[in-house]
């Protein structure tokens, strides 16, 4: 766990309370995201340069099947403190230009738990350490979509399809995300 980690958990707890209302949650996580000043840039580069293969026949789906390691790796380990050795992807799929699923799997670790626990009670907030946990993580995962919409031109958006959270026999917990995303 990283002071990056608990600093990044402190700010949106703050700014959000881990609400989705209002897209309270989503917004936070989106101007986090914006406000990585070198990383940010970086990411938009990269995409770019792989969309050139992909634009003529507007297959936004197959440039995140064929790169989504590197790229959601990029965004949820530099431009968000998601441990990269905690982070894993399974069954990528996709099955049309602009539809796109992933599996996706996070272990939170005992210290960025306790972040997370020590922010809830700060913030007094009535909330469960598993809900924050499985909101921060789709969350994060979901804001990814403004950036696709701003290489692909058109409105694109990610929904989770189904999140599952489980606590292991070490205290740690184990989120497993299926995400898919489509043009709008």
């Amino acid at each position: 766990m990283s002071i990056r980690f608990k600093n990044f958990m402190t700010r949106i707890g703050k700014e959000s309370e881990f609400k989705p209302i209002r897209n309270q949650l989503l917004i936070s996580l989106k101007e986090s995201s914006e406000n990585k000043y070198k990383n940010y840039p970086r990411l938009l580069e990269l995409m770019n340069e792989y969309w050139i293969k992909y634009r003529e026949q507007s297959k936004i789906s197959h440039l995140l099947r064929d790169h989504y390691d590197e790229l959601f790796g990029f965004y949820m380990n530099k431009i968000f403190p998601f441990r990269r050795r905690g982070l894993t992807y399974d069954d990528v799929e996709a099955p049309t230009p602009v539809d796109f699923k992933l599996v996706f799997h996070y272990k939170f670790i005992e210290r960025e738990i306790e972040v997370v626990k020590g922010i809830i009670d700060e913030l007094n907030l009535e909330i469960s350490i598993e809900a924050v946990l499985k909101r921060i993580f789709i969350f994060a995962i979901s804001s990814f979509g403004y950036i696709v919409e701003i290489i692909f031109g058109r409105p694109f958006a990610f929904q989770f399809f189904s999140i599952e959270a489980d606590k292991i026999e070490t205290g740690e917990w184990v989120i497993d995300a299926i995400i898919s995303g489509r043009e709008q």
